[in-house]
C-alpha cells in the first residue's frame, strides 16, 4: 500500500502510531473509538448469525411454520450475506465508506425492528435476508476502514487480532445470548441487535472519517454488469448449497441452480477480462498469499460444521438444553478472545504461514480427538480437550489467515480483498456444512455413525488445510507488510 503523497499535518507521525491518514480527507482522532466501531459491526455480524439458532422453535411455534419454512429464516440471511460479499468489498474501495457502513447499519437496524414485530413468517424471512445484504456490506467496509487507519504491521496485526478475535466470540456467545433470549421470547433475539445497532450508527457518525475523494471516483469507474452477473452467480450458488442438504444433491432444481451459478461466473470472467475498469481486477488472485489464505480458509467451514455436529450430539444425543448445548463451546469463545491478540502480534515476529499452521494443527488435534472418542469416554474430558485445543488454535489460524489475505492488499483494493476473504469463508462455510449435514442425515439411523461420519470428514478437511498452510513456511517467512 502506497503511503499518500502529500505532506502531513501537524500531529503524531502516522507511521510511529499506526494511524494513517484516512481515506484523505484528515487523521483518525481517536483511534480507540474507532477499534471499537469496527469490532462492533464485526460482533453484530456474527452474533445475528448464531443467535438465531435456539429461538427457532419458538419462532415456529408462534408463527406457525413449516421445517421447510422455518429453515429459511437461517438461510435468508446466509443467502443475503454471502451473495453481496464480493460487491461489498468492491465498493468499499470505489464509495465512500462512511456513508456505506452508516446507511448499511441503519438498514439492519430497521430490518431487526420489522422482524421483531412482525406476525408473518414472509415479513420475517425477508427482514432476514436484509440482514444478511446489510452484514454483506459492512464486512468488508469495516475491515477496509480498519486497513486505511492502521498502517503499519505491528498496529495493523494488533488491531486485526482483537478484530477478528470478535468473529469468534460473536460466534459463540450467540449461541448463549441466543438461548437466554429466547426463555423470555423470540423476539428480544430481533430487538436486541436493533437496539445495539443503533448505538453503533451513533457512534461510527463520529468516528468514522468521510472520503468525498474516493466517493466521485466510484461514480465513474463501476462496472454495473460485472456487479449484477458476480451477485447473481453467487446468490444461485448459496442458494443451491444451502437447499442441497435438505433436498439432495440430485435433486433438479439444486443441479438447476448450480449450473446456473457456473455460467453466471463464466459470464462475469469474460465482461471482467475486457472492462477497462472491472469490479474484480483478476490480477489480485496472482498474489499467492491471498490465494493460498482464501482457500485455508474453508478451516472456518470445518468449525461452523463441527459445532453444528457437535450441537446436534448434545442435544440428541446427550438430552442437553439449548443453553447447555450453548454453553459448551464458551469455554473456546473465551480462549479466542483473550489470545487472538497474541496470535496476531505473533505473525509479526514469526510470519502468518507459520502462525497459521500450528493453529491449524491444534484444531486439528481436537476435531480428531472427537471422532476418535465419541461414544467411548465421558463427552465432558473430550469437551475440555477441543476447547483448549480449538479456542488457542482458532485465535491463532484466523487471524493469521486474515492477515495473510488482507496484509499486501494496496488502499484501492483493501475492501476487495477483504469481500474475497469473507465470500470464501461464508460461502466455503455453507459448502461444508451442507456435505456434513448430507452425511449425517445419510447415516442417521446407525446411531453415532453419522455424527462420526460428519466428525471424519470434518477431520480429514481439515488435515488437508493444515499441509496448505504448512507448504506456505516452505516459501520463506512471509511479510505481512504492504509493498
Amino acid at each position: 500500500m502506497t503511503e499518500a503523497s502529500s505532506p502531513p499535518a501537524a500531529g503524531p507521525d502516522p507511521v510511529k502510531t499506526g494511524l494513517g491518514a484516512s481515506a484523505g480527507t484528515g487523521r483518525v482522532r481517536n483511534a480507540a473509538l474507532l477499534l471499537f466501531v469496527v469490532c462492533a459491526v464485526q460482533f453484530l455480524d456474527a452474533m445475528d448469525i448464531a443467535s438465531m439458532g435456539p429461538a427457532l422453535p419458538q419462532i415456529q411455534a408462534d408463527l406457525r411454520m413449516s421445517p421447510d419454512a422455518l429453515q429459511w429464516v437461517v438461510s435468508a440471511y446466509t443467502l443475503g450475506f454471502g451473495s453481496v460479499l464480493l460487491l461489498g468489498g468492491r465498493l468499499a474501495d470505489l464509495f465512500g465508506r462512511k456513508k456505506l457502513l452508516v446507511g448499511w447499519l441503519a438498514v439492519f437496524v430497521v430490518a431487526s425492528l420489522v422482524g421483531g414485530l412482525t406476525d408473518g413468517s414472509f415479513v420475517l424471512v425477508v427482514a432476514r435476508l436484509l440482514k444478511g445484504i446489510s452484514a454483506g456490506f459492512t464486512a468488508p467496509v469495516a475491515m477496509a476502514i480498519l486497513l486505511d487507519a492502521f498502517r503499519d504491521e505491528q498496529s495493523r496485526n494488533r488491531a486485526l487480532g482483537t478484530f477478528l478475535a470478535i468473529t469468534t466470540v460473536g460466534y459463540s456467545i450467540g449461541l448463549v445470548i441466543g438461548g437466554l433470549l429466547a426463555e423470555v421470547t423470540w423476539r428480544l433475539v430481533m430487538f436486541l441487535p436493533a437496539a445495539a445497532g443503533a448505538i453503533v450508527v451513533v457512534l461510527a457518525l463520529v468516528a468514522v472519517p468521510r472520503d468525498p475523494g474516493r466517493e466521485e471516483r466510484g461514480r465513474q469507474r463501476l462496472d454495473v454488469l460485472g456487479a449484477v452477473l458476480v451477485t447473481g452467480s453467487a446468490i444461485a450458488l448459496v442458494y443451491g448449497v444451502s437447499r442441497a442438504a435438505e433436498v439432495g444433491w440430485g435433486d433438479a432444481v439444486i443441479v438447476g441452480t448450480l449450473v446456473a451459478a457456473a455460467l453466471l461466473l463464466a459470464a462475469f470472467i469474460l465482461v471482467e477480462r475486457s472492462h477497462e475498469s472491472p469490479l474484480v481486477p483478476f490480477a489480485i488472485f496472482t498474489r499467492p498469499q491471498l490465494t493460498r489464505a482464501n482457500i485455508c480458509i474453508l478451516m472456518f467451514g470445518a468449525y461452523v460444521s463441527f459445532q453444528f455436529v457437535l450441537t446436534l450430539y448434545y442435544q440428541n444425543t446427550l438430552g442437553w438444553s439449548p443453553i447447555e448445548a450453548g454453553l459448551a463451546f464458551l469455554l473456546g469463545a473465551a480462549l479466542t478472545g483473550v489470545t487472538a491478540r497474541f496470535g496476531a502480534a505473533a505473525v509479526t515476529k514469526y510470519g502468518a504461514w507459520p502462525v497459521a499452521t500450528v493453529g491449524l494443527l491444534m484444531l486439528t488435534a481436537g476435531y480428531l480427538a472427537w471422532a476418535v472418542l465419541i461414544g467411548h469416554t465421558s463427552p465432558l474430558v473430550v469437551l475440555l480437550m477441543q476447547q483448549l485445543l480449538g479456542g488457542i488454535g482458532f485465535a491463532a489460524a484466523y487471524p493469521a489467515l486474515n492477515i495473510a489475505a488482507v496484509g499486501h492488499a494496496r488502499e484501492d483494493e483493501q475492501g476487495l480483498a477483504s469481500g474475497l476473504f469473507n465470500a470464501s469463508s461464508q460461502i466455503g462455510a455453507g459448502i461444508v456444512l451442507a456435505v456434513t449435514a448430507t452425511l449425517l442425515a445419510t447415516y442417521t439411523d446407525q446411531g453415532l455413525g453419522g455424527y462420526r461420519a460428519g466428525l471424519w470428514t470434518i477431520t480429514c478437511l481439515s488435515v488437508a488445510i493444515t499441509l496448505l498452510a504448512g507448504a506456505g513456511i516452505l516459501r520463506g517467512r512471509p511479510g505481512t507488510r504492504p509493498s
